[in-house]
């Protein structure tokens, strides 16, 4: 198929004896190579859509699947987050939980941060989050370099879903979607804008502050097709209690930097946004499987609450 490049397969399956290691004595120095994650293969991707190579980890799983096939996964960040979210499914069946295909969705330039902001921010900077981005980066936003969530949306339900109902067993209606930070603005923004096209989302500390709570636009339309019962996901949204806190230990102990640092907390108030979204949609009522969960976790960061938003998401999607 078009803008599919296979490359080396993480797994190696227990029919196929693999390389003996190089074993290492006190007077050589070890000779690494590779690692190879247990249980797991991945593949390139261009996509038509976006002009973006992606690098498509994937869990493996008995090939006797399901008539409807495996239910599946995406997670997003993966180059981060899938060997987490990859050990999280692994358990579930051990633990009466439905054997799930976690799929995710990196990139293979070693360099993820760059590309994603593109695919996961559904505008470009404006305003005070332009000035800040900007300083960021130490100058003007490139062109093309934000903003695409739509297209990436794309990529992932009309080029990605098909091979993998196609060639990988998965059920093309069991389908969840979870993201953290930028991840978790874009699910979020999946959610509000096309909610029927996941059965579950994990929304992990979003980043809601975007372009001024933009995002929250279509919270309206969303909460209208639930109440009239229209769509039923499966919500599962959190937040990291150390993200909103003067007692978080990333904070400067004093003076001026601190000042800064809690003010640019208050303003982008992650636990206040997330925590009130969440309270919003458990008042809805829905009809079908219409559920809403929220978690706070305590003393973790924003980037130390990712391992714990991801055991908990996996387990919420693998729960039956």
């Amino acid at each position: 198929m078009r803008g599919l490049i296979f490359a080396t397969a993480l797994l190696l399956p227990a029919t196929v004896a693999a390389a003996p290691p190089t074993l290492v004595t006190e007077a050589a120095a070890p000779v690494t190579s590779p690692a190879l994650l247990y249980g797991a293969g991945q593949f390139d991707m261009i996509s038509n859509i976006t002009g973006r190579t992606y690098r498509i980890y994937l869990s493996k799983l008995p090939k006797a699947s399901p008539a409807e096939g495996f239910p599946v996964l995406y997670a997003l960040d993966a180059d981060f987050t899938f060997g987490m979210a990859n050990a999280e499914a692994s358990a579930a069946p051990r633990e009466n939980r439905a054997a799930t295909i976690v799929v995710g969705i990196g990139y293979p330039d070693g360099n993820p941060w760059r590309r994603r902001n593109a695919d996961l921010t559904p505008s470009v900077p404006t305003g005070a989050n332009l000035a800040d981005v900007e300083k960021e980066e130490g100058g003007p936003v490139k062109p093309g370099s934000y903003g695409d969530a739509e297209g990436f949306h794309r990529f992932m339900t009309e080029e990605l879903r098909p091979i993998l109902v196609q060639h990988f067993h998965a059920s093309p209606t069991n389908q969840s979607l979870m993201g953290y930070s930028l991840g978790g603005l874009f699910a979020l923004n999946v959610l509000f804008r096309h909610p029927d096209s996941y059965r579950s989302y994990v929304i992990g500390s979003p980043s809601i502050w975007w372009n001024d709570r933009e995002v929250l636009k279509y919270e309206a339309t969303f909460s209208a097709l639930v109440r009239s019962g229209k769509v039923a996901p499966r919500i599962l949204i959190t937040s990291a209690e150390w993200e909103q806190s003067d007692a978080a230990p990333t904070l400067p102990a004093s003076g001026l930097e601190r000042v800064k640092a809690l003010a640019e907390m208050r303003d982008g108030a992650m636990v206040d946004n997330a925590r009130a979204l969440a309270t919003r949609l458990k008042a809805l009522i829905g009809g079908g499987s219409y559920k809403v969960a929220y978690a706070l976790f305590p003393e973790e960061t924003h980037l130390t609450g990712v391992a714990a938003a991801t055991s908990r998401g996996v387990t919420f999607v693998t729960s039956k």
